[in-house]
């Protein structure tokens, strides 16, 4: 916000009789006004600020140019790595020919990570700084399964996470390597494609500046590395309180819980196999099976679930699809549908819509019903271990299996646990 100074006209002078010869003036030596260098600084366009605070949070609130981003900045153990990644990014671009040499140069190390870390945990005991702002990453819960840990400890495995993230990027993204669903999660390019290879390292020319933090350059390269792949799968639609959810939002500042059984009716997407359809017999199937809990009144919501999924860059989201079909084949009120298009997979189904109970204020002790067709019903009943593998936890406290169709679920915090290997949905 600028600063306006208004003059102040003095509209008389007192004139002294005083007379001063030609001699006697003398002009004030003019000082030259000191050449100052204005520290650099990122600017991050509306789309990266939503993938920065999704993907990469503990970055996201450093990077809100407070005490603890002036101290990282100035301190000398992460300038050094700065200075060591530059090195190895600027050979890189005089040098590489394809992705795969590129996307190495960018890599965070085994030792490069330990180094950052081990510094974050010496500032974390010794600088109020520091020690505050893992106390603020506590209370926002966007790690939650690290809560629990000393500060020390949480810092850690908190810049793990970002590190880990960045990486994933740099491989899937930049080398080409195949992500945990290459079928429709992979790279938009051959990595070895010259254009592809240009592009990247102009992108990498713009980032390079000074007097950002040490995290910063690989922090746009991972962000630019996703726009250049057409990723921005993870900033679509939000905030989720707004647009299509507008309606659904404001209804639910007014909403009598004790009347429902259930906070919601969760339906998850299913992918039309077939180039240039919108919505698959699956997924009219459950919407179907949906509307009729719905009009029984167990819960005052119906969650849609499902992004741009299948088939490969798809033009059509599963959840808007669903809804319309709701509302406009079925007669389900248009704020009685809360979209929830970004989950990929059955696993972050069930983990979106478990961060919606929150976002929605609903009470997170009342269960939300899971409607599905049989298959994947008996699926999520036996989906434990999966989730274990790909995500590290349940999302859930509870989940029973209350018919061949249905499973409910008592949502827990820890579904706000960001994920670094899915930066299409964190």
């Amino acid at each position: 916000m600028r600063r306006v100074v208004k003059g102040i006209l003095i509209p008389a002078l007192l004139l002294v009789s005083v007379v001063t010869t030609h001699a006697q003036r003398k002009k004030r030596p003019v000082k030259p006004k000191p050449r100052t260098t204005a520290t650099a600084v990122i600017s991050y366009t509306p789309t990266q600020q939503v993938q920065l605070r999704k993907s990469f949070y503990l970055l996201y609130i450093l990077e809100r140019k407070g005490a603890a981003h002036d101290l990282v900045v100035k301190n000398s153990v992460f300038g050094q790595l700065a200075k060591d990644r530059q090195a190895r990014l600027s050979q890189a671009l005089a040098t590489c020919t394809d992705g795969s040499c590129i996307a190495e140069a960018l890599e965070w190390s085994d030792a490069d990570i330990r180094t950052a870390g081990n510094e974050l945990q010496r500032l974390a005991i010794a600088d109020n700084t520091i020690a505050q702002l893992v106390e603020r990453l506590k209370i926002e819960a966007r790690y939650p399964v690290y809560s629990k840990e000393n500060d020390t400890a949480f810092i850690m495995r908190v810049w793990e996470d970002v590190t880990k993230g960045m990486n994933h990027i740099f491989n899937v993204y930049i080398a080409g390597l195949p992500p945990r669903y290459p079928k429709i999660d992979s790279i938009s390019f051959s990595s070895r494609n010259p254009a592809f290879v240009q592009q990247v390292k102009t992108a990498l020319q713009q980032t390079a500046r000074t007097g950002t933090a040490f995290y910063s350059e690989p922090l746009m390269a991972a962000l630019k590395a996703l726009a250049i792949n057409a990723r921005d799968e993870a900033t679509r639609y939000e905030p989720l309180y707004a647009g299509m959810n507008a309606g659904a939002f404001a209804l639910s500042r007014n909403i009598n819980w004790n009347a429902y059984r259930f906070t919601a009716i969760v339906v998850p997407g299913s992918g039309p196999s077939k180039s240039g359809q919108s919505l698959d017999s699956m997924a009219i199937f459950r919407c179907k099976l949906a509307a009729e809990r719905f009009k029984k009144d167990v819960a005052p919501f119906i969650i849609v679930s499902g992004g741009h999924v299948h088939p490969y860059k798809t033009p059509y989201c599963e959840a808007i699809e669903m809804k319309k079909y709701l509302t406009g084949k079925l007669g389900i009120p248009d704020g009685a549908v809360i979209i929830e298009p970004h989950a990929r997979h059955t696993t972050t189904n069930i983990r979106n819509a478990a961060r919606l109970t929150y976002l929605y204020n609903m009470p997170s002790a009342k269960p939300m019903l899971i409607v599905s067709d049989s298959f994947q019903s008996l699926a999520i009943e036996k989906m434990g271990l999966r989730f274990m593998n790909e995500l590290g936890y349940l999302p859930y406290k509870e989940l029973e299996r209350v018919s061949n169709t249905e499973n409910a679920i008592i949502p827990d915090q820890r579904a706000w646990q960001q994920d670094p290997e899915d930066p299409l949905d964190p």
